[in-house]
C-alpha cells in the first residue's frame, strides 16, 4: 500500500493557470494524493475554478480559502498545519508536474529512507524559447544517500518545489516558512531543511516544470524601483535569517565553518548594499561603525572565503578599504 503525499498549493489571483496546474496534479501515475489549495483571499475567480476541477478529479481535496490576503508563506504554513500525508511536496499554482514527479521521488525518498528527495526542474517560458533543464544535483560528486550539509557546501540547493519531504521530518524541526516575506522565503525553508536532513537523496531526472510568464509574481512585483527595493530588503532578511540558523544549528564543524565565514558575511554585505541602493548613508556608516558588523566582514578576509566563493571576499574587501566607494557604486 503507498503512503498518503500532500501536495500544498498557494494560490493568489492564479485563475488564468490554476486549471492546469491542478490537471497535472490531478494526472500523476502515483495513486494516493490529497490535493490542499489554500485561496489567499484571490480578488478574481481562482476558487470557483478550483473547485469545479477538483470535483470531478476523484482525488482526494481540501480547499482552504483564508479570510485576509497573507501571502504565500502563510498559505504555505496553512497547508502544512492541514496535511495529512506521510510526505509533503509544494506546487505553486502556475507550474506544472510531469507525469512521474510523485511517483519517481516517492520510490527515492523512500527507499533508503530519506528525509527529503528531491529532482531537477525544466524552465518553461511562454514567450517561445526553448526549455531549459536544470539540475543542481549535478554539483554533487557522491552518490546518493547524502546529508544536507553536503548539498549546502556544494552549492547544490534545489527549489523548494522540487522536493519531497517526510512530512514527521518537518513537524520534528518545526519548519515553517517566514511569513511576510515576498522574497527569497522558498530558499530560507529549503536552506533551513537541509541544515536539519541526515538523510537525502536525489534523482537526475527534471520533473518539474517551473512556467515562466508575464503575470508570474517574481515580475509583477519586480516592475518599479520600490518593489525591486522590496524583494531586495526581503531576499537580504531571509539570508540572515538562514545564516544565523545554520550557524546555530550545524551538525559539524565545517558546515558552521561555511555559515559563519560565507553566509553570515554576505548577508551583513547584502544589508550594507540595501542601504546604498536606498542611498541611505546615515544607516550604511552607522552600520559600518558597529563592531559586529565589523567582526562579520573580517570573516569573509581569509583564505577560506577566498577559496570558496572570492567575490565575496573582494566586496568585503572593498567595503573595508574604500567603503565610500563601494557606497557611490552600488546606489539605485
Amino acid at each position: 500500500m503507498n503512503d498518503l503525499i500532500s501536495v500544498i498549493i498557494p494560490a493568489y489571483n492564479a485563475s488564468t493557470r490554476i486549471k492546469t496546474t491542478l490537471e497535472s496534479i490531478i494526472a500523476q501515475d502515483y495513486p494516493e494524493i490529497e490535493i490542499i489549495l489554500v485561496n489567499d483571499k484571490s480578488t478574481d475567480n481562482t476558487e470557483e475554478i478550483a473547485q469545479e476541477t477538483l470535483k470531478i478529479s476523484k482525488r482526494s481535496f481540501k480547499l482552504i480559502a483564508h479570510g485576509d490576503n497573507k501571502g504565500v508563506s502563510a498559505s504555505r504554513n496553512t497547508g502544512i498545519e492541514n496535511a495529512t500525508g506521510k510526505y509533503i511536496s509544494f506546487v505553486d499554482a502556475d507550474d506544472l508536474l510531469k507525469e512521474n514527479f510523485l511517483s519517481e521521488l516517492y520510490v527515492a525518498v523512500t527507499k533508503e529512507n530519506c528525509d527529503i528527495a528531491y529532482c531537477g526542474l525544466v524552465d518553461r517560458f511562454l514567450d517561445g524559447k526553448s526549455d531549459v533543464e536544470k539540475n543542481h544535483s549535478d554539483d554533487l560528486h557522491i552518490k546518493p544517500p547524502i546529508t544536507g550539509e553536503n548539498v549546502i557546501l556544494a552549492h547544490a540547493m534545489p527549489s523548494v518545489c522540487c522536493c519531497l519531504y517526510e512530512a514527521d521530518f518537518i513537524k520534528k524541526y518545526n519548519l515553517r516558512f517566514f511569513e511576510g516575506c515576498v522574497a527569497g522565503e522558498d530558499v530560507e525553508f529549503t536552506m533551513k531543511a537541509m541544515c536539519r536532513a541526515k538523510k537525502v537523496t536525489f534523482i537526475k531526472q527534471c520533473l518539474y516544470i517551473y512556467v515562466h510568464h508575464s503575470e508570474m509574481g517574481s515580475v509583477r512585483d519586480n516592475n518599479t524601483t520600490d518593489k525591486k527595493l522590496l524583494r531586495y530588503e526581503h531576499n537580504t532578511q531571509a539570508q540572515s535569517r538562514t545564516a544565523e540558523y545554520i550557524s546555530r544549528y550545524a551538525s559539524s564543524h565545517e558546515l558552521k565553518k561555511f555559515a559563519d565565514k560565507i553566509l553570515v558575511p554576505q548577508s551583513v554585505i547584502r544589508l550594507l548594499t540595501l542601504h546604498a541602493k536606498r542611498k541611505d548613508k546615515t544607516s550604511y556608516t552607522l552600520l559600518l561603525h558597529d563592531k559586529t558588523t565589523i567582526d562579520k566582514l573580517y570573516e569573509a578576509l581569509t583564505f577560506y572565503t577566498f577559496k570558496t566563493k572570492p567575490e565575496l571576499f573582494f566586496k568585503a574587501l572593498a567595503i573595508k578599504l574604500v567603503s565610500g566607494l563601494y557606497f557611490r557604486m552600488r546606489r539605485c
